[in-house]
């Protein structure tokens, strides 16, 4: 079949797997290509442990180069000891396993340095202060599944301000926190915080409450810190997200082709490093690509060939049995604006219509340089939106209601019928800021759904309470944090406990 995105037709439901863009003979193909990239052209790995790791396990390496060809056989080998399913659990006790039909968990948008303040209309660096609203908030909304820490701490140390974002956000959610480590430290104490809480490192082994994105640098290389973590939380079985962050046209070739197979070959070397340091970890296949404005240089946002990439990116996971994870709402805009709704709404819909497992992008503008409080409730709208039309319709012989027909006959009107009232939280998805709009005449000075947002996040902050950690909980947390100097200036903890 040539390769253009179809949409599955006569009479099929819609299914986790419902738009494809790679023929068979297209996957062969990339699977083709990314063993010749890493076979030929090879991986550089700045960290002469790592190297020597994969060296061991019989990769071919130039030890003064940091330069590792990966063999077919090795990457194969990896393919078959990754597991096929993997656990997302949170400290709250709300555990998923990925893949799994009909689940499709989704993410705030990941660690940007600036929010967006609706009301000045400014961009203006994010503090830590923001990073707990805005957890908290994400919290509070049920269609976030899981959060990546939704912006930097400026106002913390530059060298560990992402350490007090993971921190800060275990402690003000219950809910899976998925982050990043630039380190093996900053990875041991992830997993350190994590196994307090949860009470030892086999616990959270049993139940990995938190997952890490691991980021090559396209084209194909690994800094030293980056692939040291990345060793370190699969050995402690911590599910890794290997994510390719193809930009073509800068870090990658400008045809979609191209990208799509040194995305695939950092994505199996990821996942041959994930295996290598511990056999069975659990690995997640990613991609959140897009592509270079040719006239500006800038990365893009929300183009249908970062949609594209994405998809054919999920294809992969798929072919290769493994879980995925993909940009989700996505958007370059610099303003709560039609852009930003168009843009995201169509990412979203790509998203859910190709299946993937995991999604992250909730509440981010400007090519996810910035998050907005009030863009994460107009974002959860949406996502609302895309899981009715994922359920389709349920059709029984009581959802058919013939009887109410026959009571109400031709002509008749169904709001009071007992038929309604069975069925109208079933069927209808009550909308809960689109669609909204206040009594009486419109002031056309105001948009409703952005007003309706400010007004959300206000009554989320003044009464969601999020679910704080036991004291004892707290107290082995803490002396991690203090360990590690994770506290305000005072001496005193970034978070409060039950």
């Amino acid at each position: 079949m040539p390769a253009y995105v179809r949409i599955v037709q006569e009479g099929q439901k819609l299914s986790r797997a419902s738009m494809s863009v790679l023929s068979r003979g297209d996957i062969e193909k990339v699977h083709g290509a990314a063993l010749r990239l890493l076979s030929e052209v090879g991986v550089r790995v700045e960290s002469p442990a790592v190297v020597r790791l994969l060296a061991d396990a019989g990769a071919k390496a130039d030890l003064d180069k940091g330069l590792v060809f990966l063999s077919e056989r090795m990457v194969s080998d990896a393919l078959r000891s990754a597991p096929r399913k993997v656990r997302i659990c949170s400290r709250g006790g709300t555990d998923h396993e990925i893949p799994n039909e009909g689940v499709q968990l989704i993410s705030t948008d990941g660690q940007p340095p600036a929010v967006f303040d609706v009301s000045t209309g400014v961009k203006r660096p994010s503090k830590l202060k923001d990073l707990i609203d805005l957890t908290i908030i994400a919290d509070a909304l049920p269609e976030v599944d899981f959060i990546w820490p939704p912006v930097v701490a400026t106002d913390m140390p530059s060298d560990r301000s992402s350490y007090f974002e993971f921190l800060a956000s275990v402690a003000h959610s219950s809910k899976h926190i998925q982050h990043g480590a630039a380190t093996a430290d900053e990875a041991t104490f992830q997993i350190e915080i994590c196994s307090a809480i949860l009470g030892s490192t086999d616990e959270l082994r049993k139940r990995p409450i938190f997952s890490d994105v691991c980021t090559p640098i396209s084209p194909l290389r690994y800094d030293a810190g980056e692939a040291e973590a990345l060793v370190t939380l699969a050995r402690a079985g911590v599910p890794v997200v290997n994510l390719s962050m193809a930009i073509a046209g800068s870090v990658t070739p400008v045809s979609l082709a191209g990208s799509l197979a040194v995305i695939n070959a950092e994505n199996l070397c990821g996942l041959t490093i994930v295996q290598t340091a511990g056999r069975g970890a659990p690995s997640i296949y990613s991609s959140f690509s897009g592509v270079t404005d040719l006239k500006s240089g800038v990365f893009l946002c929300g183009t249908p060939e970062g949609m594209l990439l994405d998809t054919a990116a999920i294809e992969m996971a798929r072919h290769y049995g493994l879980p995925s994870c993909a940009g989700g709402p996505s958007n370059a805009s610099r303003s709560l604006s039609a852009e930003a709704g168009y843009e995201s709404a169509m990412t979203s819909m790509a998203s859910i219509l190709t299946g993937s497992d995991l999604l992250v992008g909730l509440g981010g503008l400007d090519r996810a340089g910035m998050v907005s409080p009030e863009k994460l409730v107009m974002d959860c709208e949406v996502w609302r939106w895309l899981e009715r039309l994922r359920k389709g319709i349920a059709i029984d012989d009581d959802s058919l209601g013939l009887e109410a027909v026959k009571r109400q006959g031709p002509g008749g009107t169904f709001l009071s019928d007992p038929h309604t009232l069975k069925f109208m939280r079933k069927d209808l998805m009550i909308p809960q800021v689109t669609a909204y709009h206040a009594p009486g005449a419109a002031d056309h000075t105001k948009d409703d759904l952005i007003e309706f947002a400010k007004r959300r996040v206000k009554e989320i902050l003044a009464t969601h309470k999020p679910p704080l950690l036991e004291k004892a909980a707290a107290d082995r947390v803490g002396a991690v944090a203090k360990k590690y100097g994770i506290m305000h200036k005072d001496g005193s903890q970034i978070f409060r406990h039950a």
